[in-house]
């Protein structure tokens, strides 16, 4: 999940919530703050503790997040102790999952136990790890949830842009160009912040491109090599 930065509330709140809409996309773009899909259709204002259950904060800018059909869907109504579950505006996610070239999310092996636990709890909220070849039925997706071909999708591609763009590294000045087409056309375009982030691995200034094309990502959350950082306030 990318670390993403909501910035202080613009209004003091939103009657009805649907009008935050125009704002949380103009600060963290329109991507799915769960999955990382680009939305491209309808985005929806996620309530991270559910407005049923907390009335509260049905119009709270705090309270809000993008959330994609799938995620929302699967997130539903479920009951949430923002104590015990790692969100994306909290802690630095990105550090705390690891993203697979089949299509597979799982949670990072090198975290401690609480930081597993955190994330452990945000990946079954929103059923991040379902995949079409777990070995559970519970664990694979339904016949409307893509999110793992959509991330299939996104890391052939990143892949294809990888091998394009170390190609053409002994021309600086047409890499640095491709550079910043892959960085802030392609990649935004696509979504999946995480997955360019991964392939991209090995190239610092590629890194650090994808940070600053992506809305509203916490660059607080990487270190000058791009390389993901404890969150400065957060639990990881």
């Amino acid at each position: 999940m990318r670390p993403v930065v909501k910035g202080p509330a613009p209004q003091p709140e939103y009657e009805p919530y649907g009008k935050a809409l125009d704002d949380l996309t103009l600060q963290i773009g329109y991507y799915c703050s769960y999955c990382e899909q680009r939305i491209t259709h309808a985005p929806e204002v996620e309530h991270v503790q559910p407005k049923s259950l907390v009335p509260g904060l049905e119009h709270s800018w705090e309270n809000f997040l993008l959330g994609c059909k799938s995620c929302n869907t699967v997130k539903g109504n479920a009951p949430v102790d923002l104590a015990q579950v790692a969100f994306p505006d909290m802690d630095n996610t990105f550090r705390a999952l690891e993203f697979h070239a089949d299509g597979r999310v799982t949670v990072a092996s090198d975290l401690g136990p609480d930081a597993t636990y955190l994330m452990e709890e945000a990946v079954k909220l929103v059923k991040l790890h379902r995949h079409p070849n777990a070995p559970h039925l519970e664990d694979r997706p339904t016949t409307r949830d893509k999110r793992a071909d959509f991330r299939l999708d996104a890391w052939a591609l990143a892949q294809h842009e990888l091998k394009r763009y170390e190609e053409f590294l002994h021309d600086r000045v047409f890499a640095d160009v491709l550079a910043e087409q892959i960085a802030s056309v392609i990649a935004p375009q696509t979504g999946f912040f995480s997955i360019w982030m991964t392939v991209f691995a090995d190239h610092p200034e590629m890194l650090r491109r994808f940070i600053t094309a992506f809305p509203g990502t916490d660059g607080a959350c990487f270190d000058p090599n791009g390389r993901p950082v404890p969150r400065p306030n957060g639990r990881f």
